[in-house]
């Protein structure tokens, strides 16, 4: 018999011959996996991976009406011929290690699964397939590679987790390349856009920030604070000289992490060979901030920065996929990616191609961890382990950055945590430098009613308050108003009480920054009640800070924002209080940081923000702990020396953050508006550039925010129905102008506007 024509995607032209298919991505899986020294692991993943599309059932669905439509966008859908089962059932009867390769085959469309259970490995091998009629015998000839290049551990579940991590890079390969060449087919002038961005090379971003650094140094005013400022960086180009490994950056806030840790992360890639520089933040409400600094550091250059934010609403979702959104999702292709830690370190413990499609091109890059501390006490023996992996068998190298570095280093009885010595720290003398530069006083904490706070922040011309919850910020700026004499309806030019907290958009944010900052300088009375998010490398200075109690981490972050330049006669205040509210009961990781906080600072009265203090404060957090660096469980998934991989379970049960909440794009200024308006006639898909538009008009809500609004609207008269047709991707839209404040934000409790203000977007 005559063999058949086998195609992989359809279109309105040519169709793709199957083998074309299976040798582009067979070629780019193998160049993406060597880079971790597994390239015959992708190529051959990329050979089998659609094995099954040679069967009779895969042609004649493609052929059939409707077919054509699913199968290229890659959807789940009913009536859809598994055609990935065939390449996993393959893989493994061909030897031992073909287990591995059947993970990332068989879940190459709907995510990794797991061992046992529902929709498991075992189940889809146990499915009675026949062996694809017109698959080439060449094809099925291939040999397995002969080994897994990981170093050698003994413990059997150290060994499964290196082994899941290994299914996941090579997963990453895979499903990237796949992307990357149905792509390639079906868009090619979308792909041609992509491949076609020229970005500078790390040597030429190094020389670029350095000339900058050295433009911005002769610019810079003499300064006790500038001096020692000049020896952290450095301290940084001299260390970026040594081999690949783990660093840490300790340095008081204000002493120019952000840039000096730059310099060392492209000075290291650029003499290690090493590929880019991922910069993961904690905030998202820095990022952006971040990257504007590189990019008008790298000036020309500036477009070779990718931000990545963890909560853009616009990513495939682990319900299901589409063409659109994966086309949109970012796999860092670029020399500077600057992310948040959530992204990263969720990303690492992924299952779905969407999140796992990076994971390949973070192998050979420096990773610097600003804030390091910020990892949760419950999941640090998974993120050590995933750190410590991606550095013993991925080429890179982890650069631990912050002004209160945590007890994570190798110590008995923690067989995965970081090996860093005093040899790996870039600053040789910590405390001296925290010496030298301390410009603040913290006053110990004491009880103060919101009565009491108020009389207090009113009676100072510049203070800065920060708070735990939006509304606690939310219900205290409107008393200190109430105190200050100014009304709603003042101009925000002319205020100065100044609200700001994550229930305003980000460009709402930005404006209220800029308005900070221009107050402070040209020396007006300026009184801040912000969130958390003003501390994390928010540029601000003022002479008194009061900070809720919190974490020390925290405590040190707020002190940065109090006499930063140290240009008072005087040291700073930094005023520590118990607030009058208790915290909500979500917050049990702050309930915990402020015990620990508590017990350290009564020890040490003279200097909570010392190293010393610093050291018995994560000493507490972290290693009187020991029992709770896991309380999810992930590692777990991953036993029996590689027998047992629960990829889906471990990807459910690493959270760092339980985000349940919904973007809402609200109506700030006249652009706010006007995006709201194009919103509601659009019916296509979102381009890169919008989405980007989007996210900084969005605001999280949560769930009993969204039905706050909701009961609220329905008070006199309808107003809060959805229109337009759901679609999936849970982006929801303000209309109401008396729900959005300029002065605060986000007004849940606002009622009178026309109906229809909260629907469903048009995408």
């Amino acid at each position: 018999m005559r063999p058949r024509n086998c195609y992989a995607h359809t279109s309105n032209g040519p169709w793709e011959p199957l083998e074309t298919h299976l040798r582009e991505v067979a070629e780019r899986a193998k160049d993406f996996s060597s880079a971790f020294n597994a390239a015959e692991w992708g190529e051959t993943a990329g050979y089998w991976h659609d094995l099954g599309k040679y069967s009779d059932e895969f042609q004649d669905y493609l052929e059939r009406s409707g077919g054509i439509e699913r199968e290229n966008a890659h959807v789940e859908s009913p009536g859809r011929v598994d055609h990935s089962t065939a390449g996993a059932q393959h893989a493994v009867s061909q030897a031992r290690l073909g287990r591995l390769l059947a993970y990332c085959i068989a879940g190459h469309h709907g995510g990794i699964p797991d061992t046992l259970g529902d929709a498991s490995l075992e189940a889809r091998l146990a499915k009675i397939i026949p062996v694809p009629r017109h698959a080439p015998m060449e094809l099925l000839a291939r040999r397995l590679p002969k080994g897994v290049p990981l170093t050698p551990l003994k413990d059997p579940d150290a060994v499964s987790f290196q082994v899941g991590f290994f299914v996941r890079m090579v997963f990453s390969a895979l499903v990237d390349a796949d992307f990357l060449a149905t792509e390639f087919f079906m868009s090619p002038h979308r792909h041609a856009a992509r491949t076609t961005r020229q970005y500078a090379s790390l040597n030429d971003l190094e020389k670029a920030l350095t000339r900058y650094l050295d433009e911005m140094a002769a610019r810079t005013a003499p300064s006790l604070v500038n001096a020692r400022r000049a020896e952290v960086l450095t301290a940084c180009r001299r260390r970026a000289e040594d081999p690949p490994g783990f660093f840490s950056l300790t340095v008081p806030t204000g002493g120019g992490k952000t840039l000096s840790s730059l310099a060392f992360a492209l000075r290291h890639a650029g003499t290690n060979a090493l590929r880019r520089v991922i910069v993961a933040i904690p905030f998202t409400s820095i990022i952006e901030q971040n990257a504007e600094v590189y990019r008008k550091a790298f000036g020309p250059h500036s477009a070779s920065v990718i931000e990545h934010h963890s909560n853009t609403p616009f990513e495939a979702s682990d319900r299901g996929e589409n063409h659109w959104s994966r086309l949109a999702a970012e796999n860092w292709d670029a020399p500077v990616i600057v992310t948040t830690t959530v992204q990263l370190y969720e990303s690492l413990f992924a299952h779905t191609p969407s999140r796992c499609r990076k994971l390949h091109r973070i192998a050979g890059s420096v990773i610097v961890l600003d804030e390091a501390q910020s990892i949760p006490v419950r999941l640090l023996r998974p993120t050590l382990a995933a750190l410590h992996e991606l550095v013993r068998n991925y080429g890179c190298s982890v650069m631990l950055c912050t002004a209160t570095q945590p007890a994570v280093n190798l110590r008995d009885g923690f067989s995965i945590g970081l090996p860093l010595g005093p040899d790996r720290e870039i600053v040789s003398d910590v405390p001296g430098l925290f010496t030298a530069m301390s410009r603040v006083r913290v006053e110990l904490p004491r009880n103060i009613p919101d009565e009491e706070l108020i009389h207090e922040l009113a009676a100072l011309p510049k203070v800065l308050c920060v708070v735990h919850t939006r509304r606690q910020c939310r219900e205290l700026f409107v008393r200190m108003s109430q105190q200050a004499g100014e009304e709603h309806d003042l101009s925000l030019a002319a205020r100065s009480c100044l609200h700001l907290s994550t229930d305003m958009c980000p460009e709402h944010r930005s404006f209220i920054i800029r308005l900070i900052r221009r107050r402070l300088r040209q020396g007006l009375p300026c009184r801040v009640v912000s969130t958390s998010l003003i501390e994390a490398g928010v540029d601000v200075d003022f002479p008194v800070v009061y900070r809720a109690v919190a974490g020390l981490d925290s405590i040190a972050q707020a002190a940065g924002r109090c006499n930063r330049e140290g240009r008072l006669p005087t040291p700073g205040r930094v005023v520590i209080f118990r607030p009058e509210h208790p915290l909500p009961s979500q917050m049990q990781d702050l309930r915990l940081a402020i015990q620990d906080a508590e017990a350290v600072m009564k020890h040490h009265p003279g200097d909570v923000l010392h190293p010393q203090a610093i050291a018995a404060y994560f000493n507490e957090h972290y290693w009187k702990r020991s029992t709770e660096w896991d309380t999810p469980r992930v590692t777990e998934c991953f036993r029996q020396g590689g027998k047992v991989l629960n990829f889906r379970t471990a990807a459910e049960k690493y959270r760092l953050i339980e985000n349940t909440q919904t973007p809402v794009v609200v109506p700030w200024g006249r652009r706010g508006q006007a995006l709201i308006e194009e919103l509601k006639q659009r019916d296509e898909p979102a381009d890169r550039l919008l989405r980007r538009r989007v996210q900084r008009f969005s605001i999280g809500c949560w769930p009993h925010i969204l039905r706050q609004l909701r009961d609220n609207a329905s008070v006199a008269e309808p107003q809060c129905s959805l229109h337009g047709q759901p679609v999936g991707i849970g982006i929801q839209t303000l209309l109401n102008p008396a729900a959005y404040s300029p002065i605060m934000g986000l007004n849940p409790e606002a009622v009178g506007a026309d109906p229809g203000w909260l629907i469903e977007g048009g995408w």
